[in-house]
């Protein structure tokens, strides 16, 4: 097989020529043959991509859907896709609709629309709604459309109303979750093998002897495992809206979409990272015991916080796990640090802020691994590790939206109660793949 970075360039080729067969033409405009033809080298392209990913399986700075799609776009379009182009609450033009969205255009709202409960003193509640979700290896697709699509080709990175091009994928700012393997679970608990020890005696070994010699015996290596449970818990909230809010299709989208959900992500971060474990909290990557640490609070010079991010990547992969890391999760004020470190003639470390090609809404990577910053990280600590590998996000349930004027004296009010709530739990199945950082106090000025 290719290098990974030919596939990369190849995939990005084939998308370049599938936009230039439609460039400057409307969907009226595209005769079959055409169609056939874009469809044709849309499949190519998503294809190579599929090796490329499979090709940079493993590798720390493995590009993410949206880098990726930010490649191929600059190099079909000469620009970076206009990830802004969207807000929150447009259809995800993947077909994934917003969680707002899916619920408005539910049976579960049309049923409450049409009971007139919204209009009237009349007590309600609504049943549960949860929405379905595609996994993320669904997005770049090369499976056929459904029938009757003139498009054909299932091709994900085509919009739906045909606007020639790379789709401008609306996408959330990338989150501790999203470092995280995720999984569904249909019981209240898990229970997994967690690694605690890696003892590796392999060795050459001489060939044994005839005459009693004790030659050729093998050496025994061992790894510890030990059993642990984590119980599926609730996170929940909930706000209130008026009758005539409710009714309005557009303001009940807007305020699952940008309020209840934000909130819900919020938690769950804050969760995923602190949870002390008691009920009904989860038990979060820092309430593990086996996490490598690494303390930056003595260490001199004015790149201790920035070589002390390899060092860490390095003790991953040197650790009991061996495993390669793929992430950081910092601060926002710590953040802001790394990416203002200058050289010895004030030029940047992280490289030029106002360049514009290949940017991305995320935070630049540090040392080739994904960047998240996050509030539920204190200041001055920093988390590497092998994310992808060493722990996975258990979903019980997704995120369920129920509305009901039965709290309180909402129904003399005309106030709705409108709850999302989502059950989850975290498996850490080796926390050696983790290391704790210690940042050194950044000085003056910071």
């Amino acid at each position: 097989m290719p290098p990974a970075t030919d596939l990369r360039e190849k995939a990005a080729k084939l998308f370049k020529e599938a936009a230039d067969l439609v460039e400057g033409k409307d969907a009226e405009s595209l005769d079959d043959e055409i169609l056939t033809a874009f469809n044709t080298k849309m499949k190519e392209a998503t294809d190579a991509d599929a090796e490329f990913v499979k090709a940079s399986e493993g590798e720390a700075g493995l590009m993410t859907l949206k880098e990726r799609l930010d490649f191929y776009h600059g190099k079909a379009k000469g620009s970076p896709v206009p990830w802004n182009r969207f807000s929150i609450g447009d259809e995800d033009r993947l077909g994934q609709k917003s969680l707002g969205q899916a619920f408005v255009d539910s049976e579960t709202y049309k049923e409450l629309q049409e009971s007139e409960a919204l209009s009237s003193n009349v007590g309600f509640k609504t049943a549960p709604f949860r929405q379905e979700t595609k996994a993320a290896t669904d997005i770049i697709s090369g499976t056929s459309a459904a029938s009757g699509d003139r498009l054909g080709g299932g091709q994900a990175l085509i919009l739906p109303d045909f606007r020639p091009g790379i789709v401008p994928l609306p996408q959330r700012p990338l989150t501790v979750r999203a470092l995280f393997s995720n999984d569904t679970t249909s019981g209240d608990q898990i229970s997994y093998a967690v690694q605690t020890a890696f003892d590796n005696a392999a060795a050459a070994v001489s060939e044994a002897a005839v005459d009693g010699n004790p030659s050729g015996a093998k050496p025994q290596s061992s790894i510890a495992w030990s059993r642990r449970t984590e119980t599926i818990e609730t996170i929940a909230t909930w706000m209130a809206a008026t009758r005539k809010q409710l009714s309005d299709a557009g303001q009940t989208r807007s305020l699952i979409d940008n309020q209840l959900r934000l909130m819900l992500d919020l938690e769950i971060e804050d969760q995923l990272m602190n949870g002390n474990g008691t009920s009904p909290n989860i038990s979060g990557l820092l309430d593990r015991t086996g996490l490598q640490t690494l303390d930056l609070s003595a260490a001199s010079g004015d790149r201790a916080n920035l070589d002390g991010i390899r060092t860490a990547k390095r003790l991953v992969r040197t650790g009991a796990a061996r495993a390669v890391a793929d992430g950081v999760v910092v601060n926002p004020i710590d953040s802001e640090e790394f990416d203002l470190m200058v050289d010895g003639e004030d030029r940047y470390r992280a490289g030029d802020p106002f360049g514009v090609l290949g940017a991305t809404s995320d935070a630049p990577p540090i040392w080739r691994m994904r960047r998240v910053e996050s509030e539920a990280v204190a200041e001055g600590t920093a988390i590497v590790g092998a994310f992808r590998v060493g722990g996975t996000v258990f979903e019980r349930e997704g995120i369920t939206i129920l509305t009901s004027d039965s709290h309180s004296d909402f129904f003399t009010r005309n106030l709705i109660a409108v709850l999302a709530e989502t059950r989850l739990g975290l498996a850490i199945y080796f926390p050696a793949a983790f290391v704790v950082v210690t940042l050194k106090d950044w000085g003056a000025g910071s």
